[in-house]
């Protein structure tokens, strides 16, 4: 492995730490802040409520965003300026809001349709609008904040459909991520469902990095690809999915319990909202542990899944650090913050299976 110096972990440890201590923050406040509309709610009203679940509370998590953005501009991690930023920061706030409205007044509709009953329409209804949402994203959501466009022609190219044709997976798009406008990151995905499947490569993980041949480079975005690959072959999406219709359901419980205890005027109303609001989150938070655990699972399927498609655990090791020197990644975070929260194994996990697969211990396609 690279000397640690040269993976930036004395300036990602106080990033991180810094980053950790703003979504603390921020999660104490808004939790805090709803918990007092739910006990007021009864003496707001209607648009009491209204005002305060959405001008109120996305108004209290203002300055901790603006502490956020501060910090990845201090750390070479954002490129926006301040009114680039305030135009992102606006626009996933009327996402936000339209998303919101049509969630509680679909709630509101499903309530006094169904009576005692609701939850479960409710929850056959959050996960439909999830799986709607995840077949959106990358052909509405996703183009409102990152421009993209599909992969010219050229070695990069080349060598990316080549991948794809040898983990036999029909890619319908590869497409070039513009996060360079935005960000320092680099990164990889796949996105959407079923005739909206795209795989982006962002142009910051393309470009070669200091010190980094142009084969070397092109080794390194061959290797994250095949890790994408690897999701889509896994059906990694539909899998997260089903995962997250858990976590739904749990979050329904929770709606349903905050409704019946807290509510000042019952089911079917805009005052039980910020009961249903708070028992919903609490019943997703109550799982989400294990949510993380089983998305960890799942990349290090598809880290197993790149290094058998290419061969090339060393690449896959390298290209692992160089991420965590790029995106300011903590090779060992905070061990239980990272077992209740990540979604990924450690960077220095990751690193050491890709050479110890380097060395025969690990084979085969998972």
């Amino acid at each position: 492995m690279q000397p640690e110096l040269n993976l930036r972990q004395d300036e990602a440890r106080p990033y991180n730490r810094a980053r950790r201590r703003i979504g603390y923050a921020s999660t104490a406040v808004g939790l805090v802040a709803l918990v007092a509309v739910v006990v007021a709610a009864g003496s707001l009203g209607t648009w009491g409520c209204i005002a305060a679940l959405g001008i109120a509370l996305p108004l209290l998590d203002m300055p901790f965003a603006v502490a956020g953005y501060r910090l990845s501009r201090r750390y070479g991690l954002s490129r926006q300026t301040p009114g680039g930023w305030l135009a992102d920061r606006a626009k996933g706030l009327a996402v936000g809001a339209v998303l919101g409205v049509a969630v509680a007044g679909g709630l509101i509709l499903i309530q006094r349709a169904a009576g005692d009953l609701w939850p479960l329409p409710a929850w056959a209804a959050a996960v439909a609008l999830g799986g709607l949402l995840a077949a959106l994203f990358p052909v509405l959501l996703l183009p409102l904040f990152l421009k993209s466009e599909q992969m010219a022609g050229g070695e990069l190219a080349d060598a990316m459909w080549a991948t794809a044709k040898a983990a036999g997976v029909k890619v319908r798009e590869l497409r070039l991520l513009k996060m360079g406008e935005k960000t320092a990151a680099a990164n990889a995905m796949v996105a959407g469902l079923g005739p909206t499947v795209r795989i982006y490569v962002s142009d910051t993980l393309a470009e070669p990095e200091e010190g980094e041949t142009p084969p070397e480079a092109l080794g390194r975005s061959r290797v994250v690809l095949a890790h994408e690959l690897g999701h889509h072959r896994h059906r990694d999406v539909w899998r997260l999915l089903a995962i997250s219709a858990v976590s739904s359901a749990f979050g329904v419980l929770g709606a349903w319990a905050g409704v019946a205890w807290l509510a000042p005027d019952g089911a079917g109303h805009v005052t039980a909202l910020p009961a249903a609001a708070l028992g919903f989150s609490l019943g997703s938070a109550l799982v989400s542990p294990f949510v993380a655990a089983y998305a960890r699972r799942r990349e290090r399927a598809a880290d197993a899944y790149a290094i058998a498609l290419t061969g090339e655990g060393e690449t896959f090791a390298r290209a692992m650090e160089r991420l965590v020197a790029r995106n300011l990644g903590e090779l060992d975070p905070p061990h239980w913050h990272h077992v209740l929260t990540a979604s990924h194994p450690t960077p220095r996990e990751r690193i050491a299976a890709a050479r110890a697969s380097t060395s025969g211990h690990l084979a085969g396609l998972h």
